[in-house]
């Protein structure tokens, strides 16, 4: 039976364009919520339209946590999202508020929410320096077979692709003699939780990636990205739209777009195969179902 001491928390994710923002401020104006945002790139300052954060007027009053925390050329890790969330979703509830955590990165929400810690995992800029050299030079399939021979269970967990993680765990093996699996702990979490994943149909997701891509270009996409070309070889650059753009910057916008968009909607199959495997309490529902989405959560907080 879960304590009643215990932090009620609602997380609503889901692929990009599922509608998550305004599902979620809708739940919290009906359950006086706020928003504690679980995107890996809305932390940046200055990163606003290819992110889609809001506008202070779409937030409709509702208060948005997590978003603007950090500078472009920081290097922001999972360990430091879940400590700094933490406090945001205790500070939500001591206010009386239910904390909803909304975002479409999954392994901000799964670290969050599973008790997985990474606070205390292990840093040194030398060996990642070295790492990264090595990515340069001879790719990152390479260092992704080094931590398959090192660490199958976290290599199978973390795309080939995904760089950065793979030279986390490395980095991890290389300071400590053990692997990420075997040094990140799992913790009993504070939270009675529950994780809402909006779905949709395949044709109606992708019909509003494009358009959604469509719009932040009308918006001053290409403009947004020129003015932070300082952060180039910054994490922060790799968000979709920034990274494809600052690569080419005087490409044809139509080109552009169209790179954008396939990107966008590879990174949503990426999502929903995450979000499908992620291990917490949660629930798949139709985005456009609005009435099943508050049925869920009145059940959730009236247990």
């Amino acid at each position: 039976m879960v304590q009643a001491h215990r932090i009620k928390a609602l997380a609503i994710v889901g692929c990009t364009a599922v509608g998550k923002s305004d599902t979620a401020i809708k739940l919290a104006k009906r359950f006086d919520g706020e928003i504690i945002g679980a995107d890996s790139m809305q932390i940046y300052r200055g990163f606003n339209i290819g992110t889609g954060k809001l506008s202070a007027a779409e937030c409709d009053g509702v208060v948005h946590k997590m978003i603007d925390i950090a500078d472009g050329d920081c290097d922001f890790s999972v360990g430091e999202y879940v400590k700094i969330a933490k406090k945001e979703i205790e500070r939500t509830y001591s206010n009386g508020k239910l904390p909803i955590i909304v975002g479409g990165t999954g392994l901000y929400v799964y670290s969050l929410l599973s008790g997985c810690n990474f606070a205390d995992a292990p840093k040194d800029d030398n060996i990642r320096r070295l790492l990264k050299l090595v990515a340069h030079f001879f790719g990152s399939k390479v260092l992704h077979v080094m931590l398959s021979g090192i660490d199958e269970q976290s290599a199978a967990k973390i795309s080939c692709n995904d760089c950065k993680r793979v030279i986390r765990a490395l980095e991890i093996f290389c300071l400590r003699g053990q692997t990420k699996t075997e040094t990140v702990s799992r913790q009993e979490t504070p939270y009675d939780d529950l994780t809402i994943v909006l779905t949709l149909p395949r044709d109606i997701l992708y019909d509003r990636i494009n358009k959604r891509v469509h719009r932040m270009f009308d918006d001053g996409l290409l403009q947004e990205v020129k003015s932070l070309l300082q952060y180039k070889n910054c994490t922060s650059m790799q968000a979709l739209g920034y990274k494809q753009i600052a690569a080419d910057i005087d490409a044809l916008r139509e080109q552009m777009e169209q790179i954008t968009a396939q990107k966008t909607r590879n990174y949503a199959k990426r999502q929903m195969t995450y979000f499908n495997n992620m291990k917490l309490n949660k629930v798949f529902i139709d985005a456009r179902d609005y009435g099943s989405i508050v049925a869920v959560v009145e059940n959730f907080l009236e247990k």
